[in-house]
């Protein structure tokens, strides 16, 4: 797992060990799709439509390096879009400044990808953060995805949000997936 992690930014497993290790690094918390949601959520702004490319976190000064998600109820068949930037991507990343608008209202400036460790940090959420300068949210919305995980009860997905962008297409009601958040490297 931990190779596949390095080499694609995600993994995927049909295992039930991995929910148990993820509750030990943060506190799973089950994403109900449905209608109306917080209004600050992707739920409250979308609710049951396609979600656009995004990060968790974005607006946060330390946003989760990864996300475990399990899917808990699949109605109907559903999946969720990975995005890895090739290098013209990121490149345009590198160069787009962010508006950023927390709950309260205060705005900051961010950059869309920030250096790490000798690796990039992309954030991304057309809700909160605008681009100002550099890339358009359109140039990155127009971007197909480089790998789908496709939803069944029970499925485990982890993904490196530092590294992908991720988004899904409209969903059923009653889809629960189980995200949890870790911060740790």
């Amino acid at each position: 797992m931990k190779d596949e992690l390095a080499v694609c930014g995600f993994a995927i497993m049909d295992d039930e060990v991995v929910p148990e290790i993820a509750g030990r690094w943060g506190s799973p918390q089950a994403i109900i799709s449905r209608e109306r949601d917080d209004s600050w959520s992707l739920s409250g702004t979308y609710g049951l439509k396609a979600f656009p490319w995004h990060t968790e976190g974005a607006i946060s000064s330390r946003p989760p390096r990864w996300i475990v998600l399990r899917a808990l109820s699949i109605p109907q068949t559903t999946h969720t879009e990975l995005l890895d930037p090739d290098p013209p991507l990121l490149a345009g990343l590198r160069r787009t400044v962010l508006r950023a608008v927390d709950r309260a209202g205060r705005v900051r400036h961010l950059p869309a990808a920030l250096p790490k460790g000798g690796r990039w940090r992309i954030r991304w959420d057309p809700r909160t953060c605008v681009p100002q300068i550099g890339l358009s949210l359109e140039e990155v919305d127009a971007r197909a995805p480089t790998a789908t995980i496709e939803w069944r009860e029970g499925r485990v997905a982890i993904l490196d949000n530092a590294r992908l962008l991720h988004r899904r297409p409209a969903v059923p009601a009653g889809r629960v997936l189980e995200r949890t958040y870790v911060w740790s490297e």
